[in-house]
């Protein structure tokens, strides 16, 4: 079979497929192809923490710097997009395309590598906000074009390349290294430095509790209203557990991380695990979900951490970051969430058309 027109899901298809397509052959949709690999790319960071973009490691430097990042990668990606706006528009206008030769003499890893800094210090979501902005304006800037002139040999290289040929060649890079990040967040790893770890400023560190509660629950909130009630029980998210399985279960850890603090509270003690065993504990729990629609548990969801993170508040910081009671507050709130999120998120990402 051709190619051109060969059905690979570009979705989902091994990479190695991906690179056989001719993406320039006129037989080939070229924004059903755009489409397709935005639409990968955008879902390979599903679920992953704020915290893990900065953490080196995806890929060395093919500059001599240090190693890239996922904020860097996907950094370099928005930053591209906006040169591509700059020199579309002057070729749309009449002008040139450009050579290899405007971007350091065609040393593209000197070029990339010289442009890291500023973006290493954005906020991930920041990151994110310009990478759809100049994907949305670049594709209508490109859509101004005839599309014998994006696949004439002086326009090809550099319209598909900042489209979805560029996104192609970071997906072999970042979908790896984000699934790694994901079974380690999965396993609790903070990817980064020891959340514990406080300043020993009162304000400052429930300032910083706080925030990173709020970053994770925002993030985890989107994926939960993303996903289609339908949804919630029809497929499994990890081994046995719906979507419905793993927001009860957090509920659960929300009603039982209250109940032990307030026991502390009254007793000066930090209760332990459940005598029949966390795994028992949990399938027991659950259980009880079973026959609840997806209003009932999102409900019990929210009322209970809420309520827990209500508590939480009420505690001097030398509680909270002590080993014991660091066990029950965090591994009860955001500490636990993230772990869920490195599932939940990639299972939503799957369902976006």
């Amino acid at each position: 079979m051709d190619q051109g027109t060969a059905p690979i899901a570009l979705g989902h298809a091994p990479l190695a497929d991906l690179r056989t397509i001719d993406f320039r052959s006129p037989e080939r949709d070229f924004w059903a192809d755009e489409r397709a690999l935005w639409g990968r790319f955008a879902a390979s960071w599903a679920g992953i923490d704020e915290a893990a973009w900065s953490l080196p490691g995806a890929a060395p430097s093919d500059a001599g710097g240090s190693d890239w990042s996922l904020l860097d990668h996907i950094g370099h990606v928005a930053d591209w997009q906006e040169i591509g706006l700059d020199y579309v528009a002057r070729a749309a206008a009449g002008g040139r395309w450009p050579t290899d030769d405007d971007y350091e003499g065609g040393d593209f890893d000197r070029f990339n590598e010289a442009r890291r800094g500023p973006w290493a210090r954005l906020a991930p979501a920041e990151i994110r906000r310009r990478l759809e902005v100049g994907h949305e304006r670049l594709v209508a800037l490109v859509r101004t074009l005839a599309m014998d002139t994006v696949r004439s040999d002086a326009a090809w290289g550099w319209v598909h390349m900042v489209l979805h040929g560029h996104t192609l060649d970071h997906l072999g890079i970042v979908e790896p290294w984000a699934d790694a990040l994901r079974d380690r967040q999965a396993e609790g790893d903070p990817l980064g430095p020891d959340p514990r770890t406080g300043t020993g400023d009162e304000a400052a560190d429930a300032a910083a509790f706080q925030a990173a509660d709020a970053a994770l629950f925002g993030q985890l909130d989107a994926v939960l209203d993303s996903i289609p009630e339908a949804d919630w029980t029809s497929g499994e998210v990890t081994a046995g557990w719906t979507v419905r399985d793993h927001v009860a279960h957090l509920a659960d850890w929300f009603d039982e991380g209250h109940r032990v603090i307030v026991a502390f509270q009254a007793t000066g003690a930090w209760a332990d695990d459940p005598e029949e065993g966390i795994e028992a504990w949990n399938a027991r729990a659950v259980a009880r979900s079973a026959d609840r629609s997806r209003d009932e548990v999102l409900e019990r969801y929210r009322a209970g951490r809420d309520r827990l993170q209500a508590l939480v508040r009420t505690l001097p910081q030398s509680v909270v970051r002590d080993p014991l009671g660091w066990d029950w507050v965090y591994d009860c709130l955001h500490g636990h969430a993230r772990k869920h999120l490195a599932r939940l998120g990639p299972f939503a990402a799957a369902l976006q058309p």
